[in-house]
This record gives structure tokens, C-alpha cells and sequence, in this order.
């Protein structure tokens, strides 16, 4: 993507953590978008294969529905960059929508909107990688445009038939058509990229102006905006979840002096960042760009208040946030979806629908499937899909480092014998302490709350490496216990108590003579802050074997918590 003729400065896909801790997973993903269909008769799902080589090859063959948009392509000059063999998402506006939003500009024809608008209208047309209406869920599609940002879908019901809606703005009249080089989605509107900072959506609605008029005040405000790169590409990306005006209201809160009586001392300095107000205020922006389904993939995410998070939790079709119940009297925020997943050009925009504080966070499980990993889930067509794998050396994953060799991903057909959770790992190649070799592998963590944690590393055992023992570190912490990818047959003729009296678990959903599957305690940690850490796996015995190890998940368990509920299975399902 990074290639193509017309980037200029394009920012690359942002380095977020989309982190799996929860039961929920894909489930969750589903389940949003089905409530949206529940009351529809029929959705326009048809797929349609044509024999055209190419996009560019399609649209000039339907000339009283694409001639517009050809003529954008071919002023823009990005035609033949479309005409190439690729893999390509093309969302494609009819001429009626090109002559609408002519209108909606002001100009006449295409030849008064200036070249580099053009190739900025292409670029947010176009994703690089092929999806397919079955590959919607909610909120955001799965990888961004050739502009940089990412395209959000719902569905839309008139007339009781039922339509994908791109960006709340353009239903698909026809979608999944099957070109040599990519799918096309015919649409009825024109996409138009963000134009505004979050804080300029924010100012902009008097819906909001106590809460910019707090964010000016303390100074957060400063940090969205406009929008800041971390290099030449990669932008700063954040997301603001934002209080209403009648939200401030429900609690006696109209003013600002209302907002300080509430949460700081007389005369204190609200700009400074460890005053109470700075820290509420700071408390409602996160790091990195978090669309609904971001939010529920992940049970916590980091704020601007370093080392405190908030939480997340799917309670039906409701996604709340800092969801608890004490002494039977719940309490939790809103995500009011039909105001929220607002894209702006430095993050997105969520409107909540109750007060959001700071709270005293518990340490909470992690239960870490390794194999998610950004490089990963964005390769739709083979992450989680049976019987696909793919290679990676060393440095293409950015929260996964080893000095030499390479790490496989594979996902394996349905019904396999291995009871990976998702049915997926990771194998690392040829574990040898010989230089020169991969003789340890460090991941960077999802996001843990600060407190003490029992250690479990969960894989399938390969006889082939027996013998090749691995020191554990976390955070340059050796704990105590070590453990081999080789280690077969652990549990076998033994019991589920005698297991676990040995300091194993059975943590998969499936016989339990299905023994090639190992998990075992490591030991004990301090997390002392509340963020993400590292996990150092370093090998210890020389070994003539270069049989691939296979690593599942890593548990990151309080240590007052039970630690054998609950069990995995290889549809991504839960069993307590």
C-alpha cells in the first residue's frame, strides 16, 4: 500500500493493540451487527463473478453507471495503478452519486475539483486487501483505506429491505462483485474523508460545551486538536468519549465552577496534570484509535491518565463502560451507539450517556491468545480461516522480537486433533541456545492492571523437543519454574486433581486424553503499573532438535482468583 503511485504522505495503519482478554471475542463482533438486522425482511448479500480481468476493467463496461468515477480515475491518474494486479476493495459511486455530490460541492463537472482532491477521493474509495460483505461486522471495517482512515458499516432498513450503509452515508445498491484484481461495492453516495480535528467536532455541538469548555480549561484539550504524527507516517491517534450537556446535568453539574466544586480543591491548578479535574478530564481520552468493536474487543484500555484504564463489557446489544455492581447497586456508562463511531481526522468520537470517574481498578485475567497480533488479524483471508498459515521474519512483527529464524502462523482445519484456542498458534522455529539461532522470543503484553499474577503458559507438546528447557521473564523477572516445549504426554494417566496438584491444568474444552495439550504455572509476578509488559521466553539447554514449538496462550491470573475456570475450546467459545 505504502507503493502505490499516488500515496504522497499516507499514513500507515496505526500501531493500536487490538488485545483478546475477554469471553467475548468474535462472538460479541456478531452479535452487534444482528441486532441491527433483527427487524429486517432481507438483506442484499448477492455476490456477482464477472469475467473482467480487472476493476477499471468493470466500470468501463457499465459506462451509464461508472463513466464519473472512470473519469476521476483516469484525471486523478490513478487508473492504471487500479487496472494492475492487486488484492483491492473499490467502492465504486454510481453517476448519480457523482452528479449529487457536484451538487453538494457546488461545481459542475469533475473538471473544476482540483487533481489532488481527486486522488484523495480514489484513495478513500479503495482498501488494500479484498472484503467481502460476509467480513462486515460492527463499526469499522477490518483494514483502512488507501487515505489511511477506516470506513464504518451499518445496516439500513427502508421499505422493509435491508442494506449495508457505508459512513452513514452510502447505502451498497450492489455489492460483492468479483473482478480479477478485487471486489467492488456499487454505492449511492460518495465517501468524504474527515475534515475536522475531534476537537473541532466537539466545539462545533453545543451538546457539548461544558465539556470542551473543561477540556480548554485544564489544558487537555490541547493533546486533539490537530492531528500529530509519532514519525513521518504514523499518526497519533485518540479517542474521546465525550459527556453530553443533560449528562453533566443528571449530577447538579451546569458549570464549570459546578465541574470544580466536584472534582478539586479551592484554588488548585487545574492545568496541572496530577490535579483531580486535569485527571477526570484527561480520563475520558484514550490512546489510539478504539471504533465500538475495538472497545469490546478488549476488557480495558489505557487512558491519557497514565496507568489507569477503563473498562469494557457487552451486556446484550449494550456496550458499557466501567460496568460493576456494589452491594447490588449497578453502575456503568453507556456507549450511545447512534451518536458514537464518529470518525475524525486524529481519532473517533463516542457519546456516552452517564458520568464517567475514575475508579480504583482490581487486578483482572488475561487471557492472552498470542496469536493476536496486529500483522496477523489484519490478513482477513487467512487469520482464524482453517487450514491457512502464514511466515513471518524476524521484525515483521512489531510486539514480537527474536534474533534470527522465523515464527509461523497457522489456523487449523476444523475438527484437527490439536485443541488450539480459535484452532490457531504460533510455532516457533528451532529453539536452540547455538548463536546465531532463536534462542529466546520476547511478546509485549495486552494491557494488565497492576497487581499480583499466577503465570500459566498453555501449548501443544512436540516429543521432538524434549529436553529443551525455557526460562521465563516478565519485565526482567525470572520466575521460578521452567518448562518444555517437549514436556508430552504430561497428564495422561493422571487425574484432573493429580494434574493440577503438579501444578499443570487441563485448559482446553475437549477429552482430556487429548494430552499433547500443556499448560503449566510458571510462578508468581509483581505487574507494578498498569499498562502493557514484556514476556522473555529463553532457551536453556542445547538441543540437536529444530522441531518447531507451539505456543497457544499465556494466562496472566490474580492470584486470589480461580485458575482452572475458565477452559478454552478451538471456536473461540468459554466453558466455566
Amino acid at each position: 500500500m505504502n507503493k502505490t503511485p499516488f500515496t504522497n504522505k499516507l499514513p500507515t495503519k496505526p500501531a493500536y493493540m487490538k488485545k483478546l482478554i475477554k469471553p467475548l471475542a468474535t462472538a460479541i463482533v456478531f452479535t452487534l451487527i444482528l441486532v441491527g438486522l433483527s427487524q429486517c425482511k432481507k438483506l442484499n448479500i448477492a455476490t456477482l463473478t464477472t469475467d473482467d480481468t480487472n476493476l477499471v476493467g468493470y466500470l468501463q463496461k457499465y459506462p451509464d453507471t461508472y463513466s464519473e468515477f472512470i473519469k476521476v480515475l483516469e484525471k486523478s491518474g490513478t487508473a492504471s495503478y487500479m487496472n494492475a494486479y492487486g488484492t483491492y476493495t473499490l467502492f465504486a459511486p454510481t453517476n448519480d452519486a457523482m452528479k449529487s455530490y457536484l451538487q453538494e460541492i457546488g461545481k459542475t463537472s469533475i473538471d473544476e475539483i482540483s487533481v489532488d482532491d481527486l486522488k484523495t477521493m480514489v484513495k478513500y474509495h479503495v482498501l488494500g486487501d479484498t472484503i467481502s460483505t460476509p467480513s462486515f461486522t460492527d463499526g469499522k471495517l477490518p483494514v483502512p483505506t488507501m487515505h489511511g482512515e477506516y470506513l464504518i458499516t451499518s445496516v439500513n432498513n427502508e421499505n422493509g429491505v435491508s442494506r449495508y450503509i457505508v459512513n452513514r452515508r452510502a447505502i451498497i445498491l450492489q455489492p460483492n462483485i468479483h473482478t480479477g484484481n478485487g471486489i467492488l461495492h456499487s454505492i449511492d453516495h460518495v465517501l468524504i474523508p474527515s475534515s475536522k480535528t475531534l476537537y473541532q467536532k466537539l466545539k462545533e455541538n453545543n451538546n457539548y460545551s461544558l465539556f470542551v469548555e473543561a477540556l480548554d480549561a485544564t489544558g487537555v484539550g490541547a493533546a486533539i486538536q490537530k492531528l500529530t504524527y509519532k514519525n513521518d507516517t504514523t499518526p497519533n491517534w485518540y479517542t474521546v468519549l465525550a459527556q453530553s450537556n443533560a449528562v453533566f446535568a443528571a449530577q447538579n453539574i451546569f458549570t464549570l465552577n459546578d465541574l470544580k466544586a466536584k472534582y478539586t480543591k479551592p484554588g488548585a491548578n487545574i492545568t496541572d496534570p496530577k490535579d483531580s479535574l486535569n485527571m477526570y478530564m484527561a480520563y475520558h481520552i484514550l490512546t489510539g484509535l478504539k471504533f465500538t468493536a475495538d472497545l469490546v474487543m478488549s476488557p480495558s484500555h489505557e487512558t491519557l491518565v497514565p496507568q489507569e484504564v477503563i473498562t469494557t463489557v457487552l451486556k446484550g446489544e449494550n456496550v458499557l463502560v466501567n460496568y460493576e455492581t456494589t452491594n447490588g447497586v449497578t453502575d456503568s456508562a453507556l456507549v450511545n451507539r447512534p451518536y458514537s463511531d464518529i470518525a475524525c481526522i486524529n481519532g473517533v468520537l463516542h457519546d456516552l450517556n452517564n458520568n464517567l470517574y475514575i475508579k480504583v481498578r482490581y487486578p483482572t485475567a488475561v487471557y492472552w491468545d498470542v496469536c493476536e497480533q496486529p500483522e496477523i488479524m489484519k490478513l482477513t483471508s487467512i487469520f482464524r480461516k482453517g487450514g491457512k498459515s502464514v511466515t513471518f521474519q524476524v521484525g515483521d512483527l512489531k510486539d514480537v522480537t527474536w534474533p534470527a529464524g522465523t515464527v509461523d502462523y497457522l489456523c487449523n482445519n476444523p475438527g484437527a486433533k490439536d485443541l488450539f484456542y480459535w484452532n490457531d498458534r504460533l510455532g516457533l522455529s528451532y529453539l536452540k541456545t547455538t548463536a546465531g539461532q532463536m534462542n529466546w522470543i520476547e511478546f509485549t503484553t495486552p494491557l494488565i492492571i497492576k497487581g499480583r499474577y499466577k503465570v500459566w503458559v498453555c501449548w501443544r507438546s512436540n516429543n521432538a523437543n524434549t529436553g529443551l528447557g525455557m526460562q521465563t521473564w516478565v519485565d526482567g523477572v525470572l520466575l521460578p519454574r521452567t518448562f518444555s516445549f517437549g514436556d508430552y504426554n504430561y497428564g495422561k494417566t493422571l487425574t484432573e486433581d493429580q494434574v493440577r496438584a503438579q501444578g499443570w491444568k487441563r485448559y482446553y474444552v475437549g477429552a482430556s486424553t487429548a494430552d499433547h495439550m500443556a499448560s503449566k504455572l510458571l510462578g508468581t509476578v509483581e505487574i507494578l503499573t498498569t499498562g502493557r509488559h514484556k514476556i522473555r521466553f529463553v532457551t536453556t539447554e542445547v538441543s540437536p532438535k529444530t522441531s518447531a514449538s507451539w505456543l497457544d496462550m499465556i494466562h496472566f491470573i490474580p492470584e486470589t482468583q480461580d485458575q482452572y475456570s475458565p477452559k478454552f475450546a478451538t471456536d473461540g467459545s468459554l466453558v466455566y
